[in-house]
């Protein structure tokens, strides 16, 4: 783990290794021979290797992140656009404070992301009812930033239904790269749109029968 969720983590496995030590010399001869092929579980520190090195971004981007492309006319000229984005979303804190009763920041960990990506953390601050909520954004919107996230998934797929909305978007990354022409392509962009986030219908998992996971 990369962020402080690790303290809930050792919640869990300080309770488990409890059970376990409370519990190895039960009465009932079922929970005794379950327990004693159950080793104690080991505490590992926060992970603080590069962000490339292995899957986490993945499942951070399966679960508060989305792939956008968007399609509009330039305001100045007779032509239309076509923008790509990638967007990571989190709330600022961490919902428990630490061991001596601090609010835990999230930014550490955006901004080891973002200066992967080449990217920025950016503030956001709404209000819904009558409470305000704070999140850090980052956002991938150069070429620069758009390849390394492209290079990324492609080395640590995502697992949820996110990764067909990501297969599109890199579809349509490709078809940037291959036409210096907008309108080579805007058609076919326009297609994919449709069934892309929110608007999609049409689902496959077959990327999940050969994931990392399994082997």
């Amino acid at each position: 783990m990369r962020t402080s969720k690790i303290e809930a983590l050792k919640r869990t496995i300080d309770w488990i290794n409890e059970y376990i030590a409370n519990n190895q010399n039960s009465k009932l001869p079922s929970t005794k021979d379950i327990l004693s092929k159950i080793h104690p579980l080991e505490v590992k520190a926060m992970d603080n290797s590069p962000i490339d090195s292995n899957p986490w971004l993945a499942g951070f981007s399966d679960a508060d992140s989305n792939f956008s492309i968007n399609i509009h006319k330039r305001s100045n000229r007779n032509s239309t656009r076509v923008q790509l984005y990638y967007r990571l979303e989190i709330k600022q804190t961490y919902p428990r404070l630490d061991s001596e009763g601090v609010q835990v920041s999230f930014f550490p960990i955006m901004s080891k992301v973002a200066c992967y990506l080449g990217s920025n953390v950016l503030s956001r601050s709404r209000i819904r009812g009558e409470k305000q909520y704070y999140s850090f954004i980052i956002m991938a919107h150069n070429q620069i930033s758009l390849n390394k996230i492209n290079e990324y998934f492609q080395l640590f797929p995502l697992l949820s239904s996110k990764y067909l909305d990501y297969k599109a978007w890199a579809y349509v990354l490709q078809l940037q790269r291959s036409n210096s022409r907008t309108t080579a392509y805007l058609e076919e962009a326009i297609n994919i749109r449709k069934d892309f986030n929110a608007s999609r219908t049409t689902y496959n998992w077959d990327h999940l029968k050969n994931c990392y996971l399994t082997k």
